[in-house]
């Protein structure tokens, strides 16, 4: 199990706390704090708090520990998905060296795992694995990221990012062939994004962040929002306000804003199978 207890990152993220038991989508706008939570995870950006995999905390890993974790246990793909490559050798090689770097068979086999990985996705295996990165176009370039990431089917996959560098006609395809793998994978996804509509059709539970802090989470949140950041956020019309409150974090954008608002934080409560941080709702 991966859990989440009260990760802070200096002025990026406050005290998130979470249970990743399902598909897991984080919403929120770019440098919502989001991006910090997989930036932790992988030991990019220094963070307090724990990150635990079955009671282990990854901040507390050595190197080599670390390593041997990384796409067996946990594996990413960043926003811009050509840091997973070194362009200095084909794409093959990047699939050989998981698979012998912790001892999981030769690199006969490594190819063999990739093509039919390749193929899942819709594309040419003999064609991609001798490319090397700049040949290939951005969706492809980002398809074969999915299949590095979820090579050898890690425990948790961490996609960030889906629309990132390419087209909204590419990205229909990225989503159709993220349902796909997960239909046939065991690993548990957690996908950060923008977008609403992607994370209505890849996950079961959503959380949503703004400024650093968790605003509302649960199962259905899309589809019956009760924070007035997520409604804003799904009807695409936030407008950011730089000043900071000493209450909610929304309190100088949203349109429900009162004087308890703005000096007031609200706590995290409880609303059937959902928590939500906002005055709107009595404490129960």
């Amino acid at each position: 199990m991966l859990e989440y207890e009260c990760l802070t990152v200096d002025n990026k993220l406050n005290c998130f706390t979470a249970v990743i038991n399902d598909h897991t989508g984080i919403l929120g706008q770019r440098d919502s704090g989001k991006e910090e939570i997989f930036k932790a995870t992988f030991r990019v950006v220094k963070a307090k708090g724990r990150i635990s995999l079955d009671g282990v905390n990854i901040l507390e890993l050595g190197e080599e520990d670390l390593r041997k974790i990384l796409w067996t246990r946990i594996s990413w793909m960043p926003y811009d998905v050509s840091q997973l490559f070194n362009p200095i050798y084909d794409v093959a090689s990047h699939f050989v060296e998981i698979v012998v770097s912790h001892n999981l068979g030769s690199s006969e086999y490594a190819l063999d795992l990739a093509k039919e990985k390749l193929k899942i996705l819709g594309l040419n295996p003999e064609e991609i694995l001798k490319s090397y990165v700049f040949q290939l176009s951005p969706l492809k370039l980002k398809k074969t990221a999915i299949a590095l990431a979820t090579f050898i089917e890690p425990d948790y996959v961490f996609i960030d990012d889906i629309e990132y560098g390419i087209s909204e006609v590419d990205q229909i395809q990225i989503v159709n062939s993220l349902i796909d793998l997960m239909s046939v994978m065991p690993s548990k996804f957690l996908i950060s994004d923008n977008d609403a509509a992607v994370l209505s059709r890849l996950t079961d539970k959503v959380i949503v962040i703004y400024n650093g802090e968790v605003v509302e989470e649960g199962y259905n949140v899309l589809s019956d929002p009760l924070h007035p950041y997520t409604i804003d956020v799904i009807r695409g019309y936030v407008i950011p306000d730089g000043k900071t409150s000493s209450g909610c974090v929304y309190s100088n954008s949203c349109l429900y804003s009162s004087l308890k608002c703005q000096t007031k934080k609200p706590e995290l409560i409880r609303i059937g199978k959902r928590m939500v941080r906002c005055h709107l709702y009595p404490t129960m």
